[in-house]
């Protein structure tokens, strides 16, 4: 018979191998999540679908992480985000690429404002994260946007910044997020969330395994790794991607093999002030980027989020229940 405590100590360990997890699944179809998360027990411990509603049930140790898309979105925002924290979610997402004209499109000023107004408010509730701002480093973009914008909103509560990434190399990635950590770090922020990242050649589809695999290799080893990355969610987890038919393809399968078990937690204890509770280990390696994505939404009765890369790739998605675009 296995004793009580050896069940216990077992539990335990699972449930924090489960709760340390960063990475996260960026979906628009939940019954995908769940299919992901089964393929390794706590690979995963987060979701987003870009919207204020899990839009389905999530499986058992992933959290759903809601998103405020834009300023089209508020008139329902505030039922949806309590729904979301009554149900356990512990962090909220600011704006989707507020930096291009084709997703949010929000001046700096404009976003703090409404920020303030309907996030902030939830800071003793729930770790709250910047607007995602895309790598762009042209004028106005990117992490410039990012500066303007905390400027403004210097009372908003802000315990992490999230980016998006898309790019040829895991160098360039590593390069992109070393910049976005140090700039982070210039508004005493801990944490940098990276809600978006693939290569420029997989945005409309993996398109070549091999690549892709030694690419996400790379980056979750360094990611994992690295103490000041609170989470991170490939581009995405959808037929095509991370999955083939509905099963966990080749590429899906290195995104949950690697363990970051030792690594930072993603669901930190929920804070109000930009202190967070988070055991942070280790697991190894290098890289990171910079790049310029662009995008368009158009809206059906689920809306449809279309990515335009500069570099010319498309990638199309149904983003579940996203929110209302203006």
């Amino acid at each position: 018979m296995v004793s009580f405590t050896k069940l216990f100590t077992l539990g335990l360990i699972a449930a924090l191998t489960e709760a340390s997890s960063k990475r996260g699944a960026a979906y628009n179809d939940a019954s995908l999540v769940k299919t992901l998360a089964n393929a390794k027990s706590g690979a995963v411990s987060w979701s987003y679908n870009w919207a204020q509603e899990a839009d389905g049930d999530m499986p058992s140790g992933v959290k759903f992480v809601p998103m405020l898309w834009g300023s089209g979105s508020v008139s329902t925002w505030t039922s949806a985000v309590e729904k979301a924290l009554s149900g356990g979610s512990t962090h909220i997402l600011g704006f989707n690429e507020p930096d291009m004209t084709s997703q949010a499109d929000m001046s700096a000023s404009s976003a703090a404002t409404l920020y303030e107004k309907y996030i902030t408010p939830y800071g003793d509730r729930a770790t709250l994260i910047s607007p995602a701002v895309t790598s762009s480093e042209n004028s106005g973009q990117g992490l410039n946007w990012f500066k303007t914008f905390m400027s403004d909103c210097k009372s908003c509560n802000i315990s992490a910044l999230a980016v998006h990434w898309y790019g040829g190399s895991f160098a360039q990635l590593e390069s992109f997020m070393t910049k976005a950590i140090s700039t982070a770090g210039d508004y005493d922020i801990d944490e940098v969330w990276l809600t978006e990242f693939a290569l420029d050649a997989d945005t409309n589809g993996i398109s070549d395994q091999a690549t892709a695999k030694t690419f996400l290799e790379k980056s979750i080893a360094w990611l994992d790794s690295h103490p000041k990355v609170g989470g991170y969610a490939y581009f995405y987890t959808a037929n095509g991607y991370l999955l083939t038919s509905g099963s966990v393809n080749a590429v899906g399968d290195v995104y949950v093999a690697s363990s970051s078990s030792s690594s930072g937690s993603s669901e930190s204890s929920t804070k109000s002030t930009k202190t967070a509770t988070q055991t942070k280990t280790a697991a190894a390696k290098t890289t990171a980027a910079k790049t310029t994505k662009t995008a368009e939404s158009t809206k059906t009765v689920k809306t449809t989020k279309v990515v335009t890369s500069t570099k010319k790739v498309t990638k199309t998605v149904t983003a579940s229940k996203a929110a209302k675009t203006a």
